[in-house]
């Protein structure tokens, strides 16, 4: 089995909200699980601040009820970030680690096996070799949950680039450690290909596919929060994306994240049909 073998489509949470990131989600937690019911989802993320507003009202029973219910699981949590700070800054390492902590105990909650996490930028970076041992450290912590670690680059500001990301997750070699190839990002990377090479494949813990024109609409931001494509539907190479991980033995499951301004209207099943459609399209194509 490899990556063109792969069936369905894996919807992380900031495709699945009806509505722009930092406002409330148009789409209940119900009509999003059920949604993702469809023979062609193979689950769902979610976020660990929703689901704290959640749990102000409704048990932890419920809404593994409301899951079960439906045949859904909730396969990656958001959002880990701060972990890299200096000891320059105590109250955002502090924060990290609670927050870490929390997330923890959420993934042991509902039975989620990844966190995502993401360095972003602009900010100041301790030297390499430390940030390689707070994010080993994650790792570690992580491991003894039963937990993986994958890191999505952000080319939104650059800074931290897929160059950088390949570096830390090849020198904290950690076997729960991983690199999201997140295709918005990875297409608007100075040197993504250079990148992705170096990385062997049991690093590479997943793939999202998005489409978008060769060029940023408007801002690099509001690009990547409003104006991405369904895959297919853009200019990023994405069937070649596709075959070079096959070819270096990447087997993941494929996602999809596209945050439009064109889907958020749609219902949440016609945006679940609509993606899957497209996936299953661009899986085809590769396929040929």
């Amino acid at each position: 089995m490899g990556l063109l073998d792969r069936q369905g489509v894996f919807l992380p949470y900031l495709h699945l909200l009806g509505a722009p990131l930092g406002e409330t989600p148009r789409y209940s937690f119900d009509e999003r699980v059920a949604a993702a019911s469809s023979d062609e989802v193979t689950g769902i993320g979610f976020d660990a601040d929703e689901f704290d507003e959640l749990l102000k009202n409704r048990s932890a029973d419920e809404l593994r009820g409301v899951l079960d219910s439906h045949g859904v699981a909730i396969g990656e949590l958001q959002i880990l970030f701060a972990w890299h700070f200096g000891d320059s800054y105590p109250e955002y390492q502090q924060m990290a680690r609670d927050r870490e902590q929390h997330m923890y105990e959420l993934c042991g909650t509902f039975g989620i096996d990844r966190i995502k996490t993401v360095i972003m930028t602009p900010t100041d970076l301790p030297p390499h070799a430390e940030v390689v041992e707070r994010f080993a450290a994650v790792c570690d912590r992580a491991a003894e949950h039963g937990v993986s670690v994958a890191m999505e680059t952000q080319s939104v500001h650059p800074g931290f680039d897929y160059a950088d990301t390949a570096d830390l997750i090849l020198d904290a070699d950690r076997p729960n450690g991983g690199f999201v190839v997140d295709a918005w990002h990875f297409f608007r990377d100075p040197d993504p290909w250079t990148a992705l090479d170096r990385l062997p494949a049991d690093k590479i813990f997943g793939l999202e596919l998005r489409d978008a024109a060769a060029e940023p609409h408007e801002s690099r931001l509001d690009d990547c929060l409003h104006h991405n494509k369904l895959p297919g539907e853009g200019d990023f190479d994405l069937v070649r994306l596709i075959r070079e991980l096959d070819a270096k033995g990447v087997d993941v499951r494929i996602s999809a994240e596209i945050l439009s301004a064109e889907l958020r209207p749609l219902s949440a099943q016609e945006n679940v049909d609509r993606t899957a459609a497209a996936v299953r399209k661009v899986m085809e194509a590769a396929r040929a």
